[in-house]
């Protein structure tokens, strides 16, 4: 399982940072052509940030197939670490006894790029098209059973994203996303079809820390696995909040 983590990460760091290295290279231009500039002539909207998340997830099983004891479904607390760019969004969840879980061990490790294309332009708002590519390794284990679900995915979805400039020092920004695409386990290069429909709402209060930024955001997720074999199938669904430094 580590072994297979690990290796999933990897891949997904290496593939998403060469995938993005020529938009990042052309943004990095973007600003040093105005170096001059003070940084709050940056983009609305245009953040990194690094922050933590509680999340609050229910994990049900949808088959009809899987015996009692043989299920991990799971209503409780997840504890997420991320990490997202105008490009990049890496994500780690990991659940068990620090979080109240006593009958089932989650882990979650999640990989996006994407491009926002603008449809409206102004100085204190804009809003986008957002063109995406998500891939993720999702694994749920019983504590008292062999029991587990775990599933890999890749999925690509558009949707309607937005920032805009409320204050002089604070900004906000808003993203909804439908995604579609496959999951499989491990081995297999098909199992199955993911609906996925994820978004988030964000808060910027700038120049809170030195002069970089206090980020506080909210983000929905809901997956819906339709598996080969009708034993993983399940849906996901889950509300975090996340607190975060943002620069």
């Amino acid at each position: 399982m580590r072994k297979l983590l690990t290796t999933h990460l990897i891949y997904t760091l290496s593939a998403f940072l060469f995938l993005i290295f020529i938009p990042l290279q052309l943004h990095a231009q973007m600003f040093s052509i105005g170096e001059e500039e003070p940084e709050r002539n940056r983009n609305v909207g245009f953040y990194s940030s690094l922050g933590v998340s509680w999340e609050i997830a229910d994990f049900e099983y949808t088959g009809s197939g899987a015996p009692l004891n043989e299920r991990v479904d799971f209503s409780s607390s997840i504890l997420r670490i991320r990490f997202e760019t105008p490009g990049l969004n890496l994500g780690l969840g990991f659940g068990g006894s620090l979080t109240g879980m006593d009958e089932t061990s989650y882990v979650n490790v999640t990989g996006r790029i994407f491009n926002d294309l603008p449809l409206i332009r102004r100085e204190s708002f804009i809003l986008t098209l957002p063109i995406q590519i998500t891939t993720d390794l999702k694994s749920a284990q019983s504590n008292n059973t062999n029991s587990e679900f775990q599933q890999s995915s890749l999925v690509i979805g558009s949707g309607l994203g937005t920032a805009m400039k409320l204050s002089e020092d604070i900004e906000f920004t808003l993203r909804s996303t439908p995604n579609f695409g496959f999951s499989f386990s491990q081995g297999n290069l098909f199992g199955g079809n993911l609906f996925r429909f994820d978004g988030r709402a964000q808060l910027f209060f700038n120049e809170l820390i030195g002069n970089h930024s206090l980020s506080i955001g909210y983000h929905f997720d809901y997956r819906d696995y339709e598996i080969e074999g009708d034993l993983n199938d399940y849906s996901f669904l889950s509300h975090s909040f996340t607190i975060g430094y943002a620069f």
